[in-house]
């Protein structure tokens, strides 16, 4: 097998992160390989589906407010440099009871940071949006700097970025193995054994196999998309219909739901569909063997959410997709060298990581260039689950 001369940095997975740090190592000078088992962007990942949210005031925690602060401004940067269009605001509703974890945590990100928020009841959230129905003792905080990026294009252009920067970029090349030869990372394809100073692992559900004892911590899940024809004469487009996250903790019926978090989001285009998704309550999945079509359970799932929460979608015509989330043991990010291996690193962004792809190329930039990050990733160190 040819052994291809030395990278400082190689790259597996370029996808969400893999994609941004490619781009960001190419502009600041670093020689950077990226390898992807297929041709990105695809369906294989979790960087597909015509739309993701974005947004500040981060229920997850309020350690991630700098990071989606700075990537906000890293989007738009990039549109600006690419000449293209993506992200929209739309404005963002974080819909659930008032002691839910979702809007106490959307809550507290946005008066720590002092990002603007509206407080709403579910009589406002009603008559500003009539296509939503919270029940009666629900709330909402609405953040209007935020709204919806459009992966695939996104993807594409940070590609197209890395490439002009100067990046060598392999689709269609699935990595096999790596092992580390002294200061050497060698990783081994089907096609030639390449070497480099420090690797990235990158890939998403197939990091599982590629990091070792730790990629028994990594749960993949299979996410059913939905995709739903609105009905005639409701907008349910951008500008007239925002991003909803939704946390429903009393939602029954037939046995099949007690607990839910839904996303809804707004068409993208003229003629275009709704897409509403879980982000819970997900089965397990092989990576290599994914049933790509919802099964009628996930359907129903989804239709009995929009019964109760945005009944005028419930009997309209949809079409259905599944992608994958690669969840780490407590769903915070890992973002890190991996355990003994201090020339190896990990990214792994349980399902809530593409709005972070330009501040991840930045943040592991700095670290597979021996720096020290500027953002506090402490509690994304992937040591906490060895």
């Amino acid at each position: 097998m040819e052994t291809v001369r030395h990278s400082d940095v190689i790259v597996v997975g370029l996808g969400t992160a893999g994609a941004a740090t490619c781009m960001e190592l190419a502009r600041r000078g670093d020689t950077v390989l990226g390898l992807d088992a297929f041709e990105p962007p695809h369906n294989a990942a979790s960087h597909h589906g015509e739309s993701r949210s974005i947004r500040r005031a981060y229920m997850e925690s309020t350690a991630y407010v700098p990071m989606a602060m700075r990537s906000w401004d890293l989007w738009r940067k990039l549109e600006r440099d690419s000449g293209g269009n993506l992200l929209v605001e739309t404005g963002n509703l974080t819909i659930g009871p008032p002691d839910s974890p979702a809007v106490g945590g959307f809550l507290k990100s946005a008066r720590a940071y002092d990002i603007p928020f509206e407080h709403l009841s579910a009589a406002d959230i009603r008559t500003r949006w009539p296509q939503l129905n919270p029940p009666k003792s629900y709330i909402a905080g609405l953040e209007t700097k935020a709204g919806i990026l459009f992966p695939e294009l996104a993807v594409q252009t940070l590609l197209t970025e890395a490439k002009r920067a100067g990046a060598r970029l392999h689709v269609n090349e699935p990595v096999l193995r790596w092992e580390e030869q002294g200061d050497v990372v060698l990783v081994h394809t089907p096609v030639a054994r390449y070497e480099t100073g420090r690797l990235l692992l990158a890939a998403g559900a197939r990091n599982k196999q590629l990091v070792g004892r730790l990629g028994g911590a990594l749960t993949i899940k299979r996410v059913p998309v939905c995709w739903v024809v609105p009905p005639h004469g409701k907008n349910y487009h951008i500008g007239s219909f925002p991003v909803n996250f939704w946390q429903i903790t009393d939602l029954r019926q037939d046995g099949l739901m007690s607990s839910t978090e839904v996303s809804a989001l707004p068409c993208t285009r003229s003629g275009g569909m709704v897409k509403v998704a879980p982000h819970n309550r997900l089965a397990d999945c092989d990576p290599d063997n994914v049933q790509r079509q919802a099964t009628a359970e996930e359907i129903n799932r989804t239709r009995i959410f929009m019964e109760r929460c945005i009944p005028s979608l419930a009997t309209q015509d949809m079409r259905s997709e599944v992608c994958m989330y690669t969840l780490t043991p407590d769903r915070d990010f890992w973002i890190g060298p991996l355990s003994g291996h201090p020339n190896v690193f990990i990214v792994a962004l349980s399902g809530h990581g593409f709005k972070f792809a330009p501040v991840l190329g930045e943040i592991l930039s700095d670290l597979l260039e021996g720096q020290n990050s500027t953002f506090d990733i402490s509690m994304f160190d992937p040591a906490r689950a060895s």
